[in-house]
């Protein structure tokens, strides 16, 4: 076990200590428990210089014990949601980014086959004449007619293989590029046959840094023609992710960083500029510029296989603000008083679950000292000692309840964070997987429309059906869906629907035949090459029969003629499990569900949920706004979940179209919280005796010790009351009745324990830590009542107390509706040998 570090006075956990002065909530419960301990401490002297309490001390001991756990334990939770939710945002903004990066590795594979951009590298690679104005604007036309469809790049650049630019979408940059040729990343494109990844400053982007996605252009011959480049805007990407991620007023600052611990990409370049060197990721705290900061790395979970080109995020907090947000974002009374109506052992671990059963002893042990002094103080003769034990004896109460209300409210505290953690997390994870849809889904509808322009496909369509290059079609069909691995099949069909080619040789049944769905009339009637059709998600018989999306696009002459569309069908299954998969909290009892707005299940990572089943859904879920994310806690068979729920907003430049909002579709993540509690009784009120004229008047009184049993209050005059012993423990003994279930060790002396509980008729023994309490019955005859809880020690006037008529029992009046039957322990010490019956009648 590690050393603790004090802080204070107050030990903490090493990993803890440096962090503490900066945590309000946590600050500000230590001050509260030292000033009440050492109002204790006072209080503990005096206590056993006047022997009203003089073992107060052991009890201060132990409040300043668990004080400093529960304070350890605070911190520590503080600081682990805190770190927690940096994990999660950096994790996202990683695995966000290597999803995006993925489709950019597909996409210079696709284009640098197109036909038009291989016949034009073919016919101008060679030598250093410029190519003619007419020819290179013709394919820089169909580079701007492929960026339209994608937002995503800025600029896309054919060279010659020495470097010559023979095409480019951004003319602004000059087409001098010097050393270009020479450059690793370029002499790899020209010798490697898939992509080259490639960042940092570089002539081709005007000396800029940027993101370049790199593959050779080859001819009709099979020979290298040229080097096709797509730049990334990574600044534009990383901005939307870290607006997304980062409130508007949010301290954190997300980077992502290099290999070699450098800053690409900053959501602050105030503070984290992008070229700064950091310390190698992983570091727990990090001081850059003069300014401390926790820092959680993540790296790339990977899709599809690639990881990325080997970064990694780093999610910050300045420490001088690390542990505001934490300290508004937990004080919910929702989810407090859900804390009291949940049994939520199940998130917290054995330390944690120890304090509050701890605290409660203590508090019992308080209560049993002060009971034990009011008996002391009932015997006190002198007028002045009694008024002074008096006075004491509540000062240590009152004191004793601000600690219970300090306790009580950082036990709270600590519950709350721990489940304010849980739905934010929640709630973060489906906002997560619903970006991860959205962006998926708009990356689908991107490139149906990227490979309605291809050449092959177009002049396929344009041809005869008789004479129809079906077989060059079909490979096409299959290298894009060798580059694209998230669909389960392409399909090219006529303008009569009619399909002419498959992407899957095990698929060509369906060619001649005819698509009668109603997403191939919406391809065929788009308007222009901007748009496209989707399918509801609704079983498809191109899915074997199983509910997926189908996305389509028109394929068009030079002069916009409808020739047919390009159908693909987007892999649901797997894709949908694996986005959930990406999006669940690790180590947590949770599932992901993708819901339609009218409640059908999309997807589900639980067998529970079936797809087409109905789901569980959070209130407001038909009316959410897209893009509206929130939590709730929703029941499955009985037992409460944290449900975190975010529906689609969209992505770029295509937010939900062209969905019809009922078949908008929403995230939701539902994390175990525990089985509903039955509703609490409400607390018994502690029993106070009615005031009485004779006792105003000096008449003859009574000192009642009193406790509880079940709901009913008890008591006994105090002189047949010896003490509360320190120990609920006693000796079983067996083949005895159940009211006597054992002896208690006292003073060299064997007692009889006798459960009132049972002997007034309860079905269950009072609770294995209920307190004792030993009684004179007579001289030679004493016993250990086991009660319930302890009582006031109060005085009554003598005529006060009524008699039950047929009883031995009598009764003493407590303001409003309250009673107290006193007990007499000449009966109850009959109880330990006769039938309960007998003892009681």
């Amino acid at each position: 076990m590690s050393k603790k570090i004090l802080h204070r006075g107050v030990p903490f956990s090493p990993d803890v200590a440096a962090f503490v002065a900066r945590m309000p909530t946590v600050e500000e419960h230590r001050e509260n428990l030292q000033r009440l301990q050492d109002v204790w401490d006072s209080l503990a002297l005096l206590g056993q210089m006047s022997g009203t309490v003089p073992d107060i001390g052991d009890t201060r001991r132990a409040f300043a014990s668990l004080g400093a756990t529960l304070l350890d334990a605070l911190a520590s939770r503080t600081l682990a949601n805190l770190r927690h939710r940096l994990q999660g945002r950096a994790q996202v903004a990683i695995d966000i980014l290597v999803r995006n990066l993925f489709e950019r590795t597909a996409d210079v594979g696709f284009l640098s086959t197109d036909s038009a951009l291989c016949a034009h590298a073919q016919r101008f690679h060679a030598g250093d004449a410029p190519v003619p104005d007419a020819d290179r604007s013709a394919i820089e036309a169909r580079f701007r007619a492929y960026v339209a469809k994608y937002s995503v790049y800025d600029d896309i650049v054919v060279l010659s293989p020495s470097g010559r630019v023979l095409a480019r979408l951004d003319r602004t940059v000059d087409t001098d590029l010097p050393g270009i040729a020479d450059a690793p990343w370029f002499t790899r494109a020209l010798r490697q046959g898939g992509y080259v990844e490639h960042h940092g400053p570089t002539p081709l982007l005007g000396g800029r840094c940027g993101l370049l996605y790199a593959s050779a252009v080859r001819g009709p011959a099979g020979g290298v023609a040229g080097v096709l480049c797509l730049s990334f805007r990574l600044d534009d990407e990383m901005h939307r992710v870290f607006r997304q991620l980062l409130a508007g007023d949010d301290a954190d600052v997300l980077v992502l960083v290099d290999a070699a611990g450098r800053v690409v990409a900053s959501s602050d370049p105030w503070q984290l500029p992008a070229g700064a060197p950091l310390r190698p990721a992983g570091a727990a705290r990090l001081r850059f510029a003069g300014r401390d900061y926790l820092a959680v790395a993540a790296n790339a979970t990977g899709y599809e296989g690639y990881h990325g080109p080997g970064w990694s995020a780093l999610a910050l907090a300045p420490i001088d603000q690390a542990f505001e947000a934490l300290q508004a974002d937990d004080a919910n009374d929702g989810i407090a008083s859900l804390a009291t109506r949940l049994d939520t052992r199940g998130l917290f671990d054995a330390g944690l679950l120890a304090i509050a059963p701890q605290a409660r002893r203590i508090e019992q042990d308080l209560s049993r000292l002060l009971w034990n002094g009011r008996l002391r103080r009932q015997r006190a003769t002198a007028t002045v000692d009694a008024a002074f034990a008096d006075t004491l004896l509540n000062e240590v109460g009152q004191t004793g309840e601000r600690l219970r209300g300090v306790f009580d409210q950082a036990i709270g505290n600590l519950y709350r964070a721990t489940l304010a953690a849980v739905f934010d997390q929640a709630r973060h994870h489906a906002r997560l997987a619903i970006d991860i849809m959205d962006r998926n889904l708009y990356e689908r509808a991107n490139d149906c429309r990227w490979w309605a322009l291809d050449g092959v496909l177009r002049e396929t369509l344009a041809e005869p059906p008789q004479t129809r290059s079906i077989q060059r079609a079909a490979a096409v069909l299959r290298h894009i869906n060798g580059l694209y691995t998230v669909y389960s099949l392409l399909v090219l069909f006529d303008a009569a629907g009619c399909v002419v080619a498959v992407s899957d040789p095990a698929a060509a049944h369906w060619q001649g035949r005819v698509l009668d769905e109603p997403w191939v009339a919406d391809t065929l009637a788009a308007r222009d090459s901007q748009s496209h059709a989707v399918s509801r998600h609704l079983p498809s018989t191109l899915y074997g029969g199983r509910p997926t999306y189908v996305y389509g696009a028109c394929v068009r002459d030079d002069g916009g003629r409808a020739l047919g569309g390009i159908a693909i069908v987007f892999d649901g299954a797997p894709q949908f499990a694996a986005m959930l998969a990406d999006a669940l909290p690790h180590g947590a009892a949770s599932c992901a569900l993708l819901v339609s707005r009218s409640g059908t299940v999309v997807a589900s990572s639980d067998e529970r949920f079936a797809v087409g089943s109905s789901a569980p859904l959070p209130p407001g879920w038909a009316s959410l706004e897209r893009g509206e994310a929130g939590s709730a806690v929703i029941d499955l068979d009985g037992v409460a979940h944290a449900a975190g729920y975010a529906m689609a907003g969209g992505y770029r430049e295509y937010p939900v179209a062209p969905r019809a909002p009922q078949d908008d579709v929403g995230a939701l993540v539902l994390t175990r919280l525990g089985d509903r509690l039955p509703q609490a009784a409400p607390a018994l009120e502690v029993f106070t005796h009615a005031p009485s004229a004779s006792h105003a008047r000096g008449a003859q009184a009574l000192q009642v010790a009193g406790f509880r049993i079940d709901d009913t209050w008890l008591g006994l005059p105090a002189d047949q009351v010896i003490q509360a012993p320190d120990t609920a423990r006693f000796t079983p003994l067996p083949s005895t009745p159940r009211h006597l279930p054992g002896l208690l060790a006292f003073e060299d002396e064997w007692l009889p324990v006798l459960d009132l509980a049972l002997l007034r008729g309860s079905a269950a023994p009072a609770p294995a830590d209920a307190p004792l309490v030993v009684v004179q019955a007579a001289r030679h005859h004493r016993l250990a009542l086991r009660v319930h809880a302890l009582g006031p020690v109060f005085e009554v006037p003598a005529d006060a107390v009524q008699a039950l008529p047929g009883g031995p029992e009598r009764l003493v009046r407590g303001t409003g509706l309250q009673m107290l039957t006193l007990l007499d322990a000449r009966l109850l010490w009959q109880a330990t040998s006769n039938e309960p019956a007998a003892a009681i009648a």
